[in-house]
Formats: C-alpha cells, structure tokens, sequence
C-alpha cells in the first residue's frame, strides 16, 4: 500500500497532521477539535514509500481497527469518516 495513499486517507477521515520539525511524519485522530488518543505514524524514508505486511499491520493496531480489510476500506474510501468514527465508539475508545 501506499504511504501517500495512507496519510491522504487519514487527512480526510478525522486526522490532523503533526510533524513540524520531525523526521517521521504523525497523525492525531480529533473530534470537534480534540484528541481522541487514536494515532500513528509513517516513516518518510524514500526505502517507506510503498509499506507491506509488518508495517500495516503495526498501523491497523494503532488505529485500532481489526483487520487488514478494514484498514483497506479505510485507505480505499469505502469506509466514511463517520464509519470509522462509529467503529471507535463501539470499541469504547471515543468514551475514555
């Protein structure tokens, strides 16, 4: 998968971009403004443009979702920022 295609997904599903001044580029997922504690991050090593099995699977476990689909659907944009949303909720992570 794409690292490019991921943070343009996240930017678009409720993430905000924080990386002044570091060498990894870090994504906050907010609601109404706020942190919701959910987060990863991508590496901009040009070795890191293209990600495989390990590294996605470290990121589906950060954005807590349960399967290599689901981060797929996430990528891909069959699942809408609300979707996602109402994953965590269900998940109890919005209710910390």
């Amino acid at each position: 998968m794409e690292r490019e295609k991921i943070a343009s997904a996240l930017l678009k599903k409720g993430f905000i971009e924080d990386s002044k001044g570091r060498d990894h580029r870090y994504f906050h997922h907010q609601i109404n403004g706020k942190r919701t504690g959910v987060r990863t991050k991508l590496s901009t090593g040009s070795k890191y443009k293209h990600l495989g099995a390990p590294i996605l699977g470290k990121i589906k476990k950060q954005l807590k979702l349960d399967s290599s689909q689901a981060l797929a659907d996430l990528v891909n944009c069959p699942m809408t920022e609300e979707g996602y949303t109402r994953i965590l909720q269900v998940k109890g992570i919005l209710n910390k």
